[in-house]
């Protein structure tokens, strides 16, 4: 019997390794399902409704996953295979469906939306991103994935607010070279409160005027923006550490103070997954100029 040079064990005895492997792999994700279970539970016992999106525990997890990477497994596939676990255990316990925007290429936001929520989610396309705002809004838990360009055939922004839908995390979360599913988007679902400590906090702001220039320049970035005779309106991120009066004041530094400013969510910062898994990524768009 043949035995390769690198390991010194035989093909056979690599192959029986592998099946041990796979039944610890099996095991270990049929007790987690167990445990999900039972967090479940607890949280029913304790009044809360079962949640299918945890972004801020979701991008933690993500964190330390990227960091102990290593190997010639693909990250992407470590990735994904983590998501469909973790949605399929949730969406056991709640009744969540996905809704999407219907002005992006379907093929690709169905792609988008099996990466990061799996097979067992029920998804259902709207017409557009407002139409996806209002069914988050309306719905007990569902989620809205909205497509992310530059400029909007509206300000569907205006339609989020702290009873209703808001903005809650940024895909892809983590930035790879040629990686599967990486139409930009944003993810849409309710929250109990303003989330205060996201990394990056997100803005409705218009003007009556042109956008000004050098937003860049302050820090901020225009995740998108609509240009009618009215004016500017422009779906901003920038550091949540910053309050609200930073924001405007930064704004103003700009070039022009927003007539309105008001926060409509946030999300983790997504991370480089080509390099230090510490670093956040920094967009490379240049900012619309007014």
């Amino acid at each position: 019997m043949s035995h390769l040079p690198d390991s010194g064990l035989s093909l056979d005895d690599l192959r029986t390794r592998v099946d041990e492997i796979d039944a610890r792999i099996h095991t270990a994700l049929m007790e987690r399902a167990q445990a999900e279970a039972g967090i479940q539970a607890a949280g029913r016992a304790a009044g809360a409704a079962p949640a299918l999106f945890q972004p801020e525990r979701d991008a933690d997890l993500m964190r330390q996953m990227v960091e102990r990477h290593q190997g010639d497994l693909p990250l992407a596939t470590v990735e994904h295979i983590w998501r469909d676990l973790i949605c399929a255990c949730t969406s056991l316990q709640a009744d969540t469906a996905v809704h999407l925007d219907g002005s992006a290429d379907l093929i690709e936001m169905l792609d988008l939306a099996r990466f990061y929520f799996g097979f067992s989610v029920e998804l259902v396309p709207g017409s557009d991103a407002a139409d996806v705002v209002g069914a988050v809004t309306a719905s007990a838990g569902d989620l809205g994935l909205v497509s992310l360009i530059d400029r909007a055939e509206l300000p569907w922004w205006r339609g989020l607010s702290e009873s209703g839908a808001l903005v809650r995390a940024r895909l892809p979360f983590v930035i790879l070279d040629e990686r599967p599913a990486d139409l930009p988007a944003l993810v849409l679902a309710k929250a109990d409160s303003m989330i205060d400590n996201a990394d990056i906090a997100v803005y409705d702001a218009r003007w009556s005027d042109l956008l000004p220039g050098n937003l860049m320049d302050e820090g901020i970035e225009v995740l998108s923006f609509f240009r009618s005779a009215a004016g500017v309106d422009a779906l901003l991120a920038i550091s949540g550490e910053l309050t609200e009066e930073d924001v405007r004041a930064a704004c103003l530094a700009a070039g022009a103070a927003p007539e309105v400013l008001r926060r409509v969510g946030g999300y983790a910062a997504p991370i480089d997954g080509n390099g230090d898994p510490d670093d956040t990524f920094a967009a490379e768009d240049e900012e619309p100029q007014g």
